[in-house]
């Protein structure tokens, strides 16, 4: 199974990192992947994550594709909260790790999901970070909508939009991948 299979519904979107992901001269070093809850932004953010270390761009047997999802692979960095806001302590613990280098991977991967809940002095530390990107680091930030964000930081990212997937859809993932009737 690879790295991109369980994404269901967005075919446009997974284009376009597959793309990116492919083509090192295309990449850029800041994302944003945008949609309503239930769309897989996350997702899709570990999904490209695992594309951007995997030799053949998400295998999803190799040992960066396994660890990717595993959550285990020591260059992906992944800030992710159950509190309201995302503390600007938190912002620079992740920028002081973005500039380290990757020691496995092609790359360091930044992963901010629910990135609409950074508090704007923290928005504002990102945003030094993605206007001087160290070598070799990408950031995806996760966020409902682009107007979440700060006009500074939509400007200094790459955006990729989800839609809610059709039933149909999720309908058949589950059928496919769970062997459900």
């Amino acid at each position: 199974m690879t790295a991109w299979e369980e994404l269901t519904g967005q075919e446009a979107a997974i284009a376009a990192l597959k793309d990116a992901a492919a083509d090192p001269e295309a990449m850029t070093h800041s994302w944003l992947v945008t949609g309503p809850p239930g769309s897989g932004r996350s997702n899709l953010a570990f999904a490209f994550a695992a594309a951007l270390q995997c030799p053949t761009e998400g295998c999803g047997s190799c040992q960066s594709c396994v660890l990717a999802q595993a959550g285990t692979h020591p260059d992906i960095q992944v800030l992710s909260t159950e509190k309201v806001q995302i503390t600007i302590a938190e912002i620079r613990d992740l920028v002081s790790t973005s500039v380290m280098g990757s020691s496995v991977g092609r790359f360091r991967i930044m992963i901010i999901e629910d990135a609409d809940r950074m508090t704007a002095t923290a928005s504002n530390v990102l945003l030094k970070a993605l206007e001087e990107p160290p070598a070799g680091t990408i950031w995806i930030l996760c966020a409902p909508s682009e107007v979440d964000m700060l006009p500074t930081i939509r400007s200094r990212v790459r955006r990729v939009g989800l839609k809610v997937p059709s039933i149909e859809d999720v309908a058949n993932l589950l059928i496919a991948r769970d062997g459900i009737e």
